[in-house]
């Protein structure tokens, strides 16, 4: 009896241990999303701060880790602490704005410049954070 146990046992683990290597191996290999081939919700950065200060939660529920296409006035352009480049696009409350880390650098974005980016929305910090954005032509 204890024989017969023990290998109902050892099956069930071998059947989870081969699920999870099946399951890692197919989460390790995910194709990444690529925001150039996402349609972008479009929008302002002001009305994209404002959306986010009237009611975080429902803003979450619309922008967040969805494709955003901001249009706006670069207000500052800058580095990340890992090397990429990073524009922050003004609004109507000088205290915040749209901070967009590019996946590609710019090198010709000045401050002052009107400019239309695609991101993937990662919420509000001090600020609206786009991640992996891409310059909009």
């Amino acid at each position: 009896m204890r024989k017969k146990n023990l290998g109902t046992i050892l099956l069930v683990i071998l059947i989870l241990a081969v699920a999870g290597a099946v399951i890692g191996y197919r989460m390790w290999n995910k194709p990444n999303r690529s925001v150039a081939n996402e349609a972008g919700i479009a929008i302002t950065a002001a009305d994209l701060v404002t959306a986010y200060q009237a009611d975080e939660n429902a803003a979450n529920a619309k922008f967040l880790d969805k494709a955003i296409e901001v249009s706006g006035t670069i207000s500052a352009v800058d580095k990340s602490q890992d090397g990429k480049s990073t524009i922050m696009l003004s609004s109507d409350d000088p205290m915040t704005g749209v901070y967009c880390t590019l996946k590609i650098g710019a090198d010709n974005l000045a401050v002052g410049t009107p400019v239309k980016v695609k991101g993937f929305c990662s919420g509000m910090l001090s600020d609206v954070r786009l991640r992996d954005a891409v310059i909009v032509k």
